[in-house]
């Protein structure tokens, strides 16, 4: 079992990768970000718990930097830390990992975490659930003036990391931690 210092410090550096990620690309194609992919990452390596503090702390801090917190804060961090749960308990103790299962898998997670998002922004803010779940994939339908697939983007890059990456570099991680 890795010592509680390994631990501490993938969680921060993942973390802080993520935070890093969210500026770098903030003017780069909208959502295509590594932020659920390094989540994912996270939880396979570190298990749940870690999983859930990589996904709480890379979206809280760096919404607290940006935007500043609000409602979206609460929301967004909590959901994220849901992908790093759900991943960490899928993956955590597996030995072998099949690229296009991870691909798949983390595909489904960030579509959980896009739909979710907006959802509980549709509830909060008060406007249709639907509306905001269908402009995630076809937004010139609800009327939006980008037809850019936001929610799209989002899952295919995570799907494409996980896909190509993701094992490797779980492997090596592994080796260190």
């Amino acid at each position: 079992m890795p010592s509680r210092t390994r631990l501490l410090a993938l969680v921060a550096s993942l973390s802080a990768a993520n935070v890093a990620f969210r500026f770098a690309l903030a003017w780069g194609p909208p959502n295509v970000k590594p932020i659920a992919f390094l989540v994912i990452v996270g939880g396979v390596v570190g298990g749940p718990l870690a999983g859930v503090a990589i996904g709480w702390l890379s979206m809280t801090i760096s919404d607290l930097i940006s935007y500043g917190a609000g409602p979206w804060t609460l929301e967004t961090s909590t959901c994220m830390a849901v992908v790093g749960l759900i991943a960490g308990l899928l993956w955590h103790r597996a030995s072998s990992l099949v690229r296009w299962k991870m691909a798949i898998v983390g595909f489904l997670l960030t579509m959980l975490y896009d739909i979710g998002t907006s959802v509980i922004d549709a509830i909060l803010f008060s406007y249709p659930w639907l509306g905001a779940v269908l402009g995630l994939y076809v937004p010139f339908i609800t009327g939006n003036v980008s037809p850019y697939p936001f929610g799209l983007a989002h899952e295919l890059t995570t799907a494409i990391l996980l896909g190509t990456i993701g094992p490797s570099l779980i492997s090596r991680i592994r080796k260190v931690y």
